[in-house]
């Protein structure tokens, strides 16, 4: 009997164990706790474009959208179109052509974000 119940015992701290224990937060990729993003909208915060990064496909519309109490952010492309340094609204853009289109706030240069298009 006691072997028995020290055979289930160990079962149970091994099944236990093997869950991780992780707070939900643990996926390597940048883009957040749900995985790579295929939203067409990002929102513009203090300080960081959520999410971060997406992927979309050839004629997708994405459009960034500031939250309240948000301070001046643009949103600029490398390859020309960008929106206007604001603290509210909107901007949207057409990606037309397959391929990666990095993008940033020039008045944060640690803001960052990449739009995929597939």
């Amino acid at each position: 009997m006691r072997t028995r119940l020290l055979a289930m015992v160990t079962g149970l701290v091994v099944s236990i164990a093997g869950c991780g224990g992780g707070d939900g937060y643990d996926d390597p990729t940048p883009n957040g706790p749900s995985g790579p993003s295929t939203s067409t909208t990002i929102t513009v915060r203090n300080n960081v474009f959520d999410p971060s990064a997406t992927t979309v496909g050839v004629g997708a519309t994405v459009t960034w959208t500031w939250a309240q109490g948000t301070v001046d952010h643009n949103v600029t492309f490398a390859d020309g179109p960008s929106s206007s340094t604001q603290s509210s609204g909107g901007y949207s853009r057409v990606f037309s052509s397959a391929g990666t289109y990095p993008y940033r706030c020039t008045q944060h240069p640690s803001m960052t974000g990449t739009v995929t298009v597939q």
